[in-house]
């Protein structure tokens, strides 16, 4: 049984995460947003924008994004620098490299396929990270991963109109090729290294005052993707007046990149990195499937009204039932994949 102290740290840790997969799912409309305000900035669609403009636009966001984030924290976490040493540098920098790979991928991916799609998608890092964990630690993976994984694969696939219904029958999509795209597939491969990133907190977090890690964390994430901005940059065939200066001084474009930088960022990454290391990382995994829910409300309240701050024709999202299906599929895929195991030596 627990102590009352530690079963108070877990319940608070618990509270903490719930709030940050909310301020996550808020991130996905925000940085949609931000995506199109590229477009229009640039005189581009999401159809004819080179994929050189989308990877360097998103690197610049998230420079921007998290080297703001990390000036918030020397400010309103000065006194946790009393912490950092050399072991939470090399933990954070190690958790953000593969966290900006994670990232870049996923907003590039953004640029084509909707927020509450790219939330569920994202959602699969609970299906992937008991399966990279298990390959690892050479444990063959539990029978109700495998499970978790073929499910949310068939979810995935009703989700993004690969599979339809039609009339009460399941068959493939006429116009598969067309409805998964290759935002899906970025969004796909953004889930490794977003499992990466859970696995190396949860190992490192173990050891280690995991509050520490943010600092250097935020700053590997801003400098490579400001390292991968800059060596794009004289390859992006698209221009514009003004540039990325004349882009980044627009006050609609200021206003959400600040909101984007202060809470989805600073607060939500510093509260992961602070509460999850107080629970394991399969219970952190389960309370992550919350993300996607979140990602889809936001996506579907929100987008009219930063459609009018930032100038842009931004619809809210809508019910339909391949999100429903596919949607609950993917949530069904999660559980199943952190059922309880009954035998303690196998792995998560």
């Amino acid at each position: 049984m627990l102590a009352p102290a530690q079963s108070s740290d877990r319940r608070r840790a618990i509270v903490a995460l719930v709030l940050v997969n909310s301020l996550w799912g808020l991130s996905f409309p925000m940085m949609k947003c931000l995506n199109m305000q590229v477009d229009e900035h640039f005189s581009v669609t999401h159809l004819t924008a080179s994929s050189m403009l989308r990877t360097s636009a998103a690197a610049w966001m998230i420079g921007i994004r998290f080297g703001i984030a990390l000036l918030l924290y020397l400010v309103f976490f000065r006194n946790t620098l009393r912490q950092v040493q050399m072991a939470h540098l090399l933990a954070g920098a190690a958790i953000g490299a593969v966290f900006v790979l994670g990232l870049i991928l996923q907003v590039v991916g953004l640029g084509t396929i909707p927020a509450s799609r790219s939330g569920f998608l994202t959602s699969l890092v609970v299906v992937v990270t008991p399966i990279i964990s298990a390959i690892l630690k050479r444990q063959i993976p539990r029978p109700t991963v495998i499970a978790g994984a073929l499910l949310a694969l068939f979810g995935v696939a009703i989700l993004a109109g690969v599979i339809e219904l039609r009339q009460g029958r399941i068959g493939l999509a006429p116009d598969m090729r067309q409805t998964w795209t290759i935002g899906d597939w970025l969004t796909l491969l953004s889930v490794f290294f977003f499992s990466a990133q859970i696995l190396l907190l949860d190992r490192f977090g173990k050891c280690y005052e995991s509050i520490a890690f943010t600092p250097s964390m935020f700053a590997t994430t801003a400098l490579l993707a400001l390292i991968v901005y800059a060596g794009l940059q004289p390859y992006v065939p698209e221009s514009a007046a003004g540039g990325w200066t004349g882009l980044a001084a627009q006050p609609s474009f200021y206003f959400m990149i600040s909101l984007l930088c202060a809470i989805p960022s600073f607060l939500a990454f510093a509260w992961m990195n602070k509460y999850q290391p107080m629970i394991s990382a399969g219970q952190a995994a389960v309370i992550y499937t919350l993300e996607p829910v979140f990602a889809s409300l936001w996506a579907m309240t929100l987008p009219t009204t930063l459609s009018r701050c930032c100038t842009i024709a931004y619809a809210n999202e809508t019910f339909s039932l391949p999100l429903v299906i596919g949607g609950a599929l993917v949530l069904a895929a999660n559980a199943l994949a952190l059922w309880p195991q009954g035998d303690a030596n196998r792995t998560e």
